[in-house]
């Protein structure tokens, strides 16, 4: 597999690293630097076979992205089995020197990039294509309903707050099919680690792991990004909405019922036994709804 990947880069290896954070996906996630420039690669083998199909679905994704979508460029891919080896599937993709990764100290310059970043994908219309499915049809949005009727034992870890509010926070979140439709591109798996910003203001950002795509209402990304820039320490989500806005002509109360979808999203999912290849995937849902509960009761106002 290394010899393919060498064969594709067509240059010499300078240097290589992992990244602190391996993204959403498992599996080899290589920084390269080449004498040609630099590469972003991600491979897959039959370890982590429940995952080739997201990794395909990437690579069937990136040219279908607009240009303004400022995804890395696709430079090639591999899906065939390699003797010996199984199937593999990986991916290298061009990386601009001129991005950087978000500082987590959270300076108010880097807050207003990112929202700049995250807002300008809603600005764009998703693809006429099959791939592109709409929100509405596609994000769970009957946790609340399904909480109620269940009341786990573990929901006392979340928040007293919750307590004889499940069924009004599924009548609000009842009403996302209308909420969260639209035809604007969505990411759909944002994190802050996603989002690479320009070393100068007159250049574009970079953003990575389009594993998915879909169709929504403006403010989808933005939203689901404000909290995780607050799980990663940055400022509250209400504010950062007061002060750099929403998009033109979006109602409130839409956005509140995104929230509230969100909410119980992570809330229901949280609980659930963690997947065997990503252990600390239900602790990090825990933060999140967390966050997501503590923005719902801002909204809400009780």
């Amino acid at each position: 597999m290394r010899s393919r990947i060498n064969h594709l880069l067509g240059a010499r290896v300078i240097a290589a690293s992992v990244p602190g954070d391996s993204g959403i996906l498992p599996g080899a996630q290589i920084q390269v630097q080449t004498s040609q420039g630099n590469a972003f690669i991600k491979a897959l083998g039959t370890e982590n076979a429940g995952h080739l199909d997201l990794l395909r679905q990437e690579i069937t994704l990136s040219p279908l992205l607009p240009a303004g979508a400022h995804r890395p460029e696709l430079l090639w891919s591999i899906d065939e089995e390699l003797p010996g080896l199984g199937v593999w599937v990986a991916v290298g993709y061009r990386m601009r020197s001129t991005v950087r990764p978000i500082d987590l100290s959270w300076p108010e310059g880097d807050v207003e990039a990112l929202v700049r970043a995250v807002r300008s994908i809603g600005e764009i219309d998703a693809p006429d294509d099959p791939m592109f499915v709409p929100e509405e049809k596609t994000f769970p949005v009957g946790a609340w309903e399904a909480l109620a009727d269940r009341r786990p034992a573990g929901l006392a870890r979340h928040s007293p707050w919750l307590a004889g509010r499940l069924e009004g926070l599924a009548e609000i979140a009842s009403h996302a099919p209308e909420a969260i439709a639209g035809t604007s591109l969505q990411h759909g798996n944002l994190r802050v680690q996603n989002v690479l910003l320009p070393m100068a203001r007159d250049e574009a950002p970079l953003i990575t792991d389009w594993v998915r795509g879909g169709a929504g209402a403006p403010f989808l990304d933005l939203v689901s990004m404000l909290l995780h820039v607050r799980v990663g320490g940055g400022p509250p989500p209400e504010a950062t909405l007061r002060r750099y806005g929403l998009p033109p002509g979006i109602d409130p109360d839409a956005v509140t019922c995104w929230i509230a979808v969100l909410a119980g999203h992570y809330v229901r999912s949280s609980m659930e036994p963690p997947p065997p290849d990503r252990p600390q995937l239900r602790s990090a849902e825990h933060l999140l709804a967390l966050a997501a509960v503590a923005w719902l009761q801002t909204r809400l106002g009780f």
